[in-house]
């Protein structure tokens, strides 16, 4: 189990989740997980993410649902 989960909502922002993904690839502690719920994108997220996914260079997942704003994605 990691200690900590970096959690992230995220609608139509694949323009921008590469930089948080690089970002976390030149951290020197790899004890976390990143959390991200997507809101229902029609942007490529979801295909971003699953190719990060294959990598497998950190400990991460996604959750797709449907748009319902961004209360309900941290509900989820």
């Amino acid at each position: 189990m990691k200690t900590l989960t970096l959690f992230t909502p995220t609608y139509n922002r694949a323009y921008c989740l590469k930089d948080i993904y690089d970002s976390l690839l030149r951290q020197t502690s790899t004890d976390f997980h990143w959390l991200i719920v997507d809101d229902g994108s029609t942007d490529t997220t979801q295909e971003l993410v699953e190719e990060w996914m294959d990598e497998n260079r950190i400990s991460m997942d996604y959750i797709y649902k449907e748009n319902g704003g961004l209360h309900t994605a941290y509900n989820t």
